[in-house]
């Protein structure tokens, strides 16, 4: 059945492969080459906030494009924008234009990703549905992961990495494109206010909320770290991969014991931990590989938050308010991961690049602060109305976490 289904989306993984490899590559890459060329933190702080501010809309109005045109024609035309946006990025070196290509970018991912995970919604039943995502999950993360190590393949001084990127980005089409899909319908769903869903679920709102400041601070501002603590592109490329790779492993140990205990329990210990390895990163020699490893060990704590949070809310959920919810928790990510690089920005203008993991640190001692409170006013949700763990990635779309939702809803009923 899982063969079956794998076999007629092979094209739909590969093309999301390439975009993630070009995605991963082009995130480190522009805001490494934005420190290179002299802007501010501040400003390429706000460049890679642009970005978020991007993807939030496309995530939230695609489903509306892809109702007037269709499918094909909306991936096509924004696999295009986007790789076109990566080249006009090699002619002006203004943070201006870099301002406004990386918002193109962002609404351009965000409407592929929605067409990309609605196909696979269609193309999943209740048997097959959660293997479907979980390999969806797999390969979005060993995408953003090895995009970072792409970094390594040129001098990122010059142009050759910018037009790997638009190639990367030309290729998903591709397999997509010659393939015979049939095309799924998608139907635009009633929302929920943030304000509702925080009365309901408010451990999961704040966890969700911070969590989406610190991973986008690290995802936009881990390479101008890297770059102002004098790490050469090798040693970046290794420092930006091994927060994801380590932080997409932990996943699967964290879900699993979070399935057995009070998963705020969970989210609360993972942060402090975090703490700890936040405050030890400060003090630690940045030329070395421990330290490379160390952060590694900090994405292991830090990523899994995002899905910890997720999971707790959807258990506080009714089965009929989980759809509806979806949209919301991608609005919720999406303004806190836009928060992240500007106010990192800030952070490293105003006081310096030691401040990074001070900040990180800060994110989740809030969490932790946040979570443990919301445990001392509520009780926890019972064991047989609690559903499985489902591992999303921070660059999911509302209709991906329809699925998430879809999913959690048959394991709860």
């Amino acid at each position: 059945m899982i063969l079956e289904a794998l076999k007629s989306t092979w094209s739909l993984f590969l093309g999301m492969a390439f975009l993630m490899l070009g995605n991963g590559l082009q995130g480190t890459l522009v805001s490494w080459r934005a420190n290179y060329e002299g802007f501010e933190p501040s400003t390429t702080g706000l460049i890679m906030t642009s970005f978020y501010l991007g993807f939030l809309f496309g995530s939230l109005y695609a489903t509306r494009l892809i109702n007037q045109v269709g499918y094909i024609r909306v991936f096509a035309a924004l696999a295009s924008l986007a790789s076109t946006a990566v080249l006009i990025q090699i002619i002006f070196i203004s943070p201006t234009v870099w301002l406004l290509m990386r918002l193109l970018s962002g609404f351009c991912f965000a409407g592929i990703y929605v067409v990309v995970e609605s196909w696979l919604n269609a193309r999943s039943d209740n048997q097959t549905r959660g293997q479907i995502l979980s390999f969806y999950m797999f390969v979005s993360f060993a995408g953003l992961s090895g995009g970072q190590l792409l970094l390594k393949v040129a001098d990122p001084t010059n142009f050759s990495l910018f037009l790997l990127t638009s190639i990367l980005l030309s290729l998903a089409l591709i397999p997509i494109l010659i393939s015979r899909i049939k095309v799924p319908e998608i139907e635009e769903n009633e929302g929920m206010s943030i304000r509702k869903l925080f009365k309901i679920a408010p451990a999961g709102v704040v966890c969700i909320g911070w969590n989406a400041i610190a991973q986008g601070s690290m995802f936009g501002m881990g390479a101008v770290y890297a770059a102002n603590a004098g790490m050469n592109i090798n040693q970046t490329a290794l420092f930006m991969s091994s927060f994801i790779a380590v932080g997409a492993f932990f996943h699967w140990p964290l879900g699993w014991l979070s399935d057995r205990v009070d998963r705020r329990i969970v989210i609360v210990g993972a942060s402090f931990i975090s703490v700890i390895i936040s405050v030890f990163m400060y003090s630690m020699d940045n030329q070395t590989l421990a330290f490379i490893i160390t952060f590694g060990m900090l994405g292991a704590f830090v990523l899994p938050i995002y899905s910890l949070g997720v999971a707790h809310t959807n258990d506080r959920l009714k089965p009929s308010q989980m759809i509806n919810a979806s949209s919301t928790i991608v609005l919720l990510y999406g303004i806190g991961s836009a928060i992240g690089p500007l106010s990192m920005g800030y952070v490293l203008n105003l006081l310096g690049n030691s401040f990074f993991f001070i900040y990180i640190g800060l994110t989740n001692v809030l969490i932790a602060l946040s979570v443990f409170y919301f445990m001392m006013q509520r009780e926890a949700v019972p064991d047989e109305e609690q559903g499985d763990y489902q591992l999303v990635p921070s660059r999911i779309t509302a209709v991906g976490m329809e699925a998430v939702a879809e999913e959690a809803e048959e394991t709860i009923e």
